[in-house]
């Protein structure tokens, strides 16, 4: 029987009782009950089922599964500030690789190794309704150095220590809505990890849809004893929306986006080639 409970509350303290004095790092770490409990019993029986869960935030109520842990106030004043037409969430599970050290700094690490090799972003998947197949969504995505430049450089070399935030600036060709760039703040909140991808350049697909600095994908990564737990937030503000909703569901297409780039940290994860998964969003 655990002798110990940790518990997460919105302004993030963490409660425990040290008994014994030598806790395992494994011990530490949240199960991920802990953040799934918050959701409802209908969305947790699919999130079991099938190892994620999502909604378009058709209504406009804003983050609803947004976990009440270190990004919690982050994700909120994104919202608030941005004023999204177009948000979409979800709550995506990846189990630890066998042979994998299951502590909380070394999922980190491993993770921050992870999102800074920017440049394996490239052939990440996507289904594509127009096409009713898989496509590659982002391809030619490499760094570049600095804000406001064309230059091509290497993927940064991960820092040793994970600082609370940085940013990177990546190039990246996008299957619908073309070449542009794009800024990759990295962020850290006590054992929890987040990726933060903003365009830098309007999105257009015959026409402007998405204008700069409007369209946020965020993933936040938690480091839990039974696997990797990641929230992930898109939120979007449409330019020319009539003719933009006529020519694509952006509700559908953005999920899509931000689900391949969730399947991206699975797959550098797991070394595995696996295609995003289809499903229904919650209604």
């Amino acid at each position: 029987m655990k002798i110990y409970r940790i518990l997460y509350i919105p302004t993030v303290v963490v409660l425990f009782t040290i008994f014994p004095l030598f806790l395992s790092a494994e011990s530490l770490m949240p199960d991920s009950d802990i953040f799934l409990n918050q959701i409802g019993a209908a969305e947790r029986a699919v999130f079991d089922e099938n190892g994620f869960v999502f909604r378009y935030d058709e209504e406009g109520m804003g983050p609803v599964y947004l976990p009440e842990s270190g990004f919690y106030t982050f994700v909120e004043n994104i919202q608030s500030s941005l004023k999204p037409e177009v948000m979409v969430e979800a709550l995506y599970f990846i189990e630890y690789p066998s042979g994998m050290t299951i502590e909380s700094e070394a999922v980190r690490m491993r993770m921050n190794e992870i999102t800074h090799s920017v440049s394996s972003i490239s052939g990440a998947m996507y289904f594509s309704r127009t096409e009713q197949d898989y496509a590659v969504l982002f391809d030619d995505v490499y760094a570049v150095a600095g804000a406001g430049s064309r230059k091509k450089v290497n993927d940064p070399v991960p820092p040793e220590i994970i600082p609370d935030e940085k940013s990177l600036y990546l190039h990246m060709n996008e299957h619908s809505l073309g070449r542009g760039y794009y800024r990759m703040d990295y962020l850290s909140r006590g054992s929890d990890l987040a990726i933060c991808l903003t365009n830098t350049t309007a999105m257009s697909r015959i026409i402007k849809a998405v204008d700069k600095e409007e369209m946020k994908i965020f993933l936040q990564m938690i480091p839990c004893t039974d696997g990797l737990l990641v929230y992930g937030y898109c939120g979007v503000v449409l330019r020319n929306d009539g003719i933009v909703n006529m020519m694509m569901d952006p509700y559908y297409s953005f999920y899509r986006r931000m689900t391949a780039m969730e399947t991206w940290l699975y797959n550098s994860l797991h070394k595995t080639d696996k295609l995003p998964p289809l499903a229904e969003p919650m209604p």
